[in-house]
């Protein structure tokens, strides 16, 4: 068929509503020689409909390098780009289509939902707002606006955004998920799960926004106690995050969480401890600059180890601020750490160089919002004991406290949760790997510790909730800080702040133990990683039973 006749067959299935034909045809056009931007396109939505996002991105570059200037074929790169979760590209692609196009509604909503997954909850809300001010009709951009509300906390704004999604199309997928996630929130999980698997029944789900569904659903399940079928439905989840995200994190270029903590422990074996146990800096006893703060502490561990919880605590004393999971250190340690070369300039950075890193860093605290100057400084950030290398060269005078939870119920909650996929998140999708990346930090830690002269403390959640004055006080003593009883008011300090963890729940509620021994409920799926877990388990005093 010649390549006009192609066109206006794929054009007429367009002008009827036709999108699977229009598909179709596009597909068997291109097949039979034919290309044009618009075949490209519209073949390219099919595989992404099919979950092929590889070979969708592939069509729409070729699409982009026949048509450089059409701002749908950016959308549509965008909208591809955003299904692998590589967001930072997917926020690059919908910018360059509303440089192209500043009215292009899809565009804007689709910027608008990258941002929210990069956690910029204000410049996702500008630009869904702007989507809904150009279209008011696009249902998409008030159920994407309801997630976002709901996630504030702000339920009944994410009702509000909810319903009006569905008055315009009442299978709005986000609109659906958050009158569920509203619905498990009060209580009414019989509803909650009537919702959820009808939405499931119809299909047609994104795979990350159906992995967070049917975690959603787990949730529901577990608090039924039917733990198999809960166990189902986060395993599923996760299988759906691992295969989205596979191109990405598992190619031989590569390194992954549990394989960087292999390296390093390797490397830290091996190094002489004297060249360690020394900084450039010496060992300060007051702050280098009238900016710093008389005490400085890094708050570290796994993910749900109660990091969150201890954060508000010591937050809570009259002579502490506290910055909460804002990337501090990360990226300039990685400059180091990211291989061993790096790590050999690292044992002998100069006194100028270190110096200048310090200053830089307590310039990024500043720029979080945050006066140090004067203060117990808290710097809470999951995992950075990854960094303890940078730490201890140029924050020889800092503070360690690595919280720890029971092992196996540590790595259930990260393997229930969904998080923002990196190499080392990643590793959470898959119950084995996630206690391989538990075994692979602590033990890291350990060699960073033999090599190191690091002023750490291990500080167990459970002791926490059981003896709260006694913990928070040895604590203290630990700091070198007076203990206060308004340590104890860590609750509405918490209130008072914008917590950004999914621990914010469970803070709010105070000390509780019911996270304690959740593991049980899964102790036989969880039986390879107990193995792995096993000798954490006994080093920090749990039962194994």
């Amino acid at each position: 068929m010649p390549l006009q006749e192609n066109l206006d067959a794929v054009n007429a299935a367009l002008d009827a509503d036709d999108t699977s034909l229009a598909v179709r045809l596009a597909t068997e056009a291109i097949a039979s020689g034919h290309e044009t931007p618009l075949l490209l396109n519209l073949a390219a939505y099919g595989h992404e409909q099919a979950s092929r996002f590889i070979e969708s991105l592939g069509l729409l570059t070729r699409a982009r390098a026949m048509d450089p200037y059409d701002p749908l074929i950016l959308n549509a790169m965008g909208q591809s780009l955003s299904q692998q979760g590589r967001t930072r590209e997917a926020v690059e692609a919908f910018q360059g289509a509303l440089a192209l196009d500043p009215r292009l509604a899809p565009a804007h909503h689709g910027l608008g939902l990258a941002f929210g997954v990069a956690g910029d909850a204000f410049r996702a809300r500008q630009h869904l707002e702007q989507a809904i001010g150009l279209a008011p009709d696009f249902p998409d951009p008030l159920g994407s606006l309801s997630a976002i509300a709901f996630k504030a906390k702000s339920y009944d704004e994410a009702r509000g955004f909810a319903k009006r999604a569905l008055a315009l199309n009442p299978a709005q997928t986000s609109a659906v998920h958050t009158l569920a996630m509203l619905e498990h929130h009060e209580g009414r999980d019989d509803e909650a799960e009537r919702r959820i698997r009808e939405l499931l029944a119809r299909g047609g789900l994104a795979p990350l926004h159906e992995a967070s569904v049917r975690k959603l659903l787990g949730d529901i399940l577990a608090d039924r106690k039917d733990w198999p079928a809960a166990w189902e439905a986060y395993a599923y989840a996760n299988h759906l995050v691992r295969v989205t995200y596979r191109p990405q994190f598992d190619r031989p270029d590569v390194e992954s969480g549990v394989a960087y903590t292999e390296r390093m422990t390797r490397y830290f074996r091996a190094a002489p401890a004297l060249l360690w146990k020394r900084s450039p800096l010496g060992k300060p006893t007051r702050p280098l600059s009238s900016e710093e703060p008389v005490r400085h502490v890094f708050l570290m561990g796994m993910h749900r180890s109660g990091t969150t919880l201890l954060e508000q605590v010591l937050a809570s004393h009259p002579d502490a601020c506290a910055l909460e999971e804002r990337r501090t250190i990360e990226d300039a340690a990685w400059t180091f750490l990211h291989d061993d070369a790096g790590v050999d300039r690292l044992a002998d950075i100069p006194a100028e160089e270190a110096l200048r890193r310090r200053a830089d860093y307590w310039r990024t605290v500043r720029g979080f919002g945050v006066d140090p100057a004067g203060k117990v400084f808290v710097d809470k950030m999951p995992l950075s004991s990854l960094w303890l290398p940078y730490i201890a060269k140029l924050f020889p005078d800092a503070r360690i406290l690595f919280a720890i939870r029971d092992p196996r119920d540590v790595v259930l909650s990260c393997f229930r949760l969904l998080f923002q996929v990196n190499p080392l998140m990643y590793e959470y999708t898959d119950i084995e790997r996630a206690a391989r990346l538990y075994d692979g930090v602590l033990a890291l830690t350990d060699a960073f510790a033999d090599k190191m002269d690091l002023t750490l403390r291990y500080c167990r959640n459970e002791d926490l909730i059981a003896d709260f004055d006694t913990e928070t006080q040895a604590i203290c003593a630990h700091l070198a800080i007076d203990w206060s009883p308004r340590m104890r008011d860590f609750v509405e300090t918490a209130r008072g702040r914008n917590i950004r963890t999914p621990s914010a729940p469970q803070v709010a509620r105070g000390l509780n133990d019911s996270g304690v021994g959740q593991w049980r409920a899964y102790a036989e799926q969880m039986r390879p990683a107990r193995t792995i877990l096993e000798p954490w388990v006994r080093r920090f005093g749990y039962a194994l039973d």
